[in-house]
């Protein structure tokens, strides 16, 4: 069962800010290095025109597995999981980007980003903080949802805000956020 979509430009937004967060050069929770220099480097000599969008599009992807890696199961809703519209509604965007050749400055915002900037604008796009939730090892979970609740445009969108604002609770020693799927 698939989510129904919310208001995509801050879905879109908001999993560009994480996966971006999550690079190397600012917390390094993923291996990702497209929009550092050493990223702006390789990709920007291969793809002059696209590489913020290879470089975010491969940083969206390295959260995706790293998600994957560690939850590892598909009632764990994250901010990149295939239940939730979020990366989905992400990579289509970037690569239509990629045709079209717009991005709205919004790729050169995350580029210039440092770990302060980074945090402060995450939190302003996705509102007011989670709820602490419950740390289990290496994994918060912030509640659960229903299938019905996924069928809610309101309740998915507040779930993504609330999925990405959790990221800025404890960046240096992330606990990667989610939701337990509750069975119907």
């Amino acid at each position: 069962m698939r989510a129904v979509l919310p208001d995509t430009s801050s879905t879109i937004r908001l999993t560009l800010a994480v996966a971006r967060l999550g690079e190397a050069d600012l917390f390094g929770w993923w291996r990702s290095r497209g929009l550092s220099e050493a990223g702006r480097f390789v990709l920007g000599n291969g793809l002059p025109r696209t590489w913020r969008l290879a470089a975010m599009e491969g940083a969206v992807l390295s959260a995706a597995a790293r998600h994957g890696q560690v939850f590892g199961r598909p009632d764990a809703l994250h901010l990149f999981s295939d239940e939730l519209p979020a990366k989905r509604l992400t990579l289509s965007w970037l690569r239509e980007r990629k045709v079209e050749g717009d991005t709205d400055g919004l790729l050169s915002e995350l580029s210039a980003w440092s770990r302060d900037v980074a945090l402060e604008r995450l939190l302003q796009w996705a509102g007011p903080p989670p709820p602490a939730g419950e740390v289990l090892g290496q994994v918060r979970r912030l509640g659960s949802i229903g299938p019905a609740e996924l069928e809610d445009e309101a309740r998915v969108e507040e779930a993504l805000r609330q999925l990405a604002a959790a990221y800025a609770l404890d960046p240096g020693d992330l606990r990667y956020p989610y939701f337990d799927l509750r069975a119907p």
